[in-house]
């Protein structure tokens, strides 16, 4: 509730109607977006309901779109712009936008694994600005301990929160990829004729 009563301030802030109504169509969008992401990543939905989920995949996927657009807008020329963490929301917006095309393109090639790590790694971007809140919040302290630059601070702070996530995730995922090749080498391997 805390962020939502400290949002006001700046939303009262903003000094035109359109930067308003951007501002109002993010956060409207953005709710969607993570309303979506929920059951789009919800095993009940995702193996047990196909028409829903790609149903609520268009959604999320629209949704997404008009949340990217209007936070350009909002980045550009908002309130903190050319504030120390403009490069890393830049950077996570495009991320977001390249993940979410590139696993449009996955899915439509039937590439079910790829296109749901790019829908995730997508919504890590997605869910990073009100992740980096939290982090501004409670624990500013311990990148600022290491930082004693706070403008530096601040933007280590905010590419730590995307990047980590996808880091492990990718990790996880190349991993994951190579043990199973090597798992499918060694069975073709086993079944080759001596």
């Amino acid at each position: 509730m805390s962020y939502v009563s400290n949002g006001f301030p700046g939303y009262l802030s903003l000094n035109t109607p359109v930067k308003k109504i951007f501002f109002t169509t993010h956060i409207l969008s953005g709710i969607i977006v993570y309303i979506t992401a929920f059951f789009q990543f919800a095993p009940f939905v995702r193996n047990k309901n196909i028409p829903l989920h790609k149903k609520m995949g268009r959604l999320h996927i629209a949704a997404s779109l008009i949340c990217i657009t209007t936070l350009y807008y909002i980045i550009s020329f908002g309130k903190n712009a050319g504030l120390p963490f403009w490069p890393s929301q830049y950077a996570a917006t495009t991320l977001w936008l390249l993940f979410i095309f590139i696993a449009l393109y996955f899915v439509r090639q039937r590439k079910i694994t790829w296109h749901r790590r790019f829908m995730i790694s997508g919504f890590i971007c997605a869910a990073y600005f009100v992740t980096v809140r939290v982090i501004d919040r409670f624990a500013m302290g311990i990148f600022k301990s290491f930082f004693q630059d706070e403008s530096y601070a601040l933007l280590i702070s905010d590419v730590f929160v995307w990047a980590f996530p996808l880091t492990i995730c990718w990790c996880y995922w190349l991993l994951a990829t190579q043990r199973s090749n090597k798992t499918l080498i060694t069975t073709a391997l086993q079944d080759l004729p001596e």
